[in-house]
């Protein structure tokens, strides 16, 4: 393209709209009856696209106090978030006969046909009928000459928090030698140094968005209408106020649509009454039942919906495979939904946690099918019996499901005598110590060099690295099972072995009598 061309292209301004609600455009600074420079020169005023996109400011009419009015002719377009500032000259030149005080204007108007004053005055901001902003001051609010008034960031945004004087301050932003003060067509500082203080005690200070820190009905976290007060006597309770200071009024409390639902009471579109909590929900592209889901229809009429087209809903398939069972899809059960009843092992989430049921007595381990894991139980029905439960040698039942019916693992180990446990002395010996040893000798255990028939294969120290000459003579059945005939500690522990089994036997034999 011809660089003719493309500069052409970039001249083109951008989209923009006429103003066309409430606080669209703010008032957020002003400069009345200057004396550093000849206030028929000097005077201007600052309006802020408060909009989310681009304003032409051409028809926006302002009056002051004396019912002069200055309207804006041709198109004049502010980016949102930018200001317009409308003055009397535009010289900015120190020293010069016509200088204004160094102030960028972007609209020229006629002194003689508006100008404002300092002690009592008001500016309307007007699009056709619609008035956008108003502020009248008055000489309470300590308005000084060469300083320009302006709103503080906390308030400068919101069309009503800019009506009240503790939200204004006189400029501290120096423009130049003359003594001017101001920040014209750039951001506003917050009033005072206080602001990071919370002087209303709301728990918000004007850093923090407290839009009117001298009330603790207004804050961020307040409600609109929610007080009863009058919002124009500092409270949140008119229905068409903006008490959580986030420059929309009544965006909570009140049932603008008639359908028995606010805001505040989980209405997501409060300008339709057939959309509030509740509603049946219409296959019509909105979320009636304002659950968070479009279209999520309950088909099965089981009371929960599921939306096909964006997997939103309550509702489920029963299926716990990573797609939808094309026999059992979503909202196609009325037994299938948050809440129904699981069926056991079957396979299927009824309930929609994303979980078949498998561990009915809640022991930890799962049916006695083993569909559901490697934690298998044999009796799903009885929490008292699992892998690990303790063995009741007279109730006829295979409590640790280990497979032996009345035989207990009597040290702890895992095996018992039919598994082969050559050791399995409990606690019945009044030995601790052997029975810790006991629990050391399985079928399972490792070989070691200590007198022991640790694995329970009918030889101990069968290992390369035992230097006992007996270690691969002695067998199990020509002494005591799992102990060697050796002295010293092993001995020891044989001897306490040989006298705790004694004891065991002598029990058995006395209960046989």
């Amino acid at each position: 393209m011809p660089i003719a061309g493309l500069l052409l292209l970039l001249a083109v301004p951008a989209h923009a709209t006429s103003p066309s609600a409430v606080g669209d455009v703010t008032i957020t600074e002003f400069q009345a009856d200057p004396t550093r420079v000849p206030q028929y020169y000097g005077e201007w005023f600052e309006l802020y696209n408060n909009y989310p996109g681009t304003l032409d400011f051409d028809g926006v009419s302002i009056t002051n106090g004396a019912g002069q009015t200055v309207t804006v002719t041709g198109t004049h377009q502010v980016a949102s978030g930018q200001y317009l500032v409308l003055g009397i000259n535009q010289d900015r030149t120190y020293g010069s006969a016509t200088y204004n005080g160094n102030v960028p204007v972007d609209y020229v108007y006629n002194f003689a046909d508006f100008n404002l004053a300092l002690s009592d005055d008001t500016l309307t901001v007007r699009f056709n009928s619609l008035v956008l902003d108003t502020v009248d001051w008055t000489s309470a609010w300590g308005i000084s000459s060469n300083y320009a008034h302006s709103a503080s960031l906390n308030a400068y945004e919101l069309e009503w928090a800019n009506d009240y004087s503790i939200n204004w301050c006189s400029s501290a932003t120096f423009m130049i030698d003359s003594g001017m003060y101001g920040s014209p067509g750039e951001e506003n500082e917050y009033c005072g140094t206080s602001a990071g203080a919370d002087n209303d005690g709301d728990g918000y200070s004007e850093r923090e968005g407290d839009c009117r820190d001298d009330d603790a009905n207004i804050h961020p976290e307040s409600l609109d209408g929610a007080d009863g007060v009058p919002q124009s006597s500092g409270g949140g309770g008119n229905p068409d106020d903006d008490a959580d200071c986030d420059g929309n009024r009544d965006d909570g409390v009140t049932d603008d649509d008639g359908d028995g639902y606010s805001e505040v009471d989980g209405d997501c579109n409060d300008a339709d009454g057939d959309v509030f909590p509740g509603a049946v929900e219409d296959d019509d592209s909105l979320d009636n039942d304002c659950n968070g889901c479009i279209d999520d229809l309950d088909e099965d009429g089981d009371g929960y919906g599921y939306s096909e087209s964006d997997s939103c809903g309550e509702d489920c398939s029963p299926s716990l495979s990573t797609s939808a069972d094309p026999d059992l899809p979503p909202d196609r059960d009325a037994d299938v939904h948050p809440g129904a009843t699981e069926v056991p092992y079957d396979g299927y989430d009824q309930d929609c946690d994303g979980f078949d049921l498998c561990d009915y007595d809640e022991d930890g381990y799962n049916s006695a099918l083993c569909i559901c894991g490697t934690r298998c139980d044999c009796d799903d029905n009885n929490s008292a019996i699992h892998p690990g439960a303790p063995e009741d040698e007279e109730d006829g039942i295979d409590n640790d499901c280990d497979g032996d019916i009345d035989i207990p693992d009597r040290d702890g180990d895992g095996f018992t005598v039919e598994d082969g446990d050559c050791m399995d002395i409990g606690s019945e010996t009044g030995d601790v110590e052997l029975v810790e040893v006991s629990a050391t000798v399985n079928p399972d255990a490792v070989e070691k060099c200590n007198g022991l028939d640790d694995d329970c294969d009918g030889f101990y120290d069968n290992i390369s690295d035992c230097s006992n000459p007996a270690a691969y003579a002695r067998v199990r059945g020509g002494g005591l099972c799992g102990v060697s005939p050796a002295t010293g500690g092993a001995g020891t522990l044989a001897l306490a072995a040989l006298m705790g089994l004694a004891a065991i036997a002598r029990r058995r034999e006395g209960g046989a009598q």
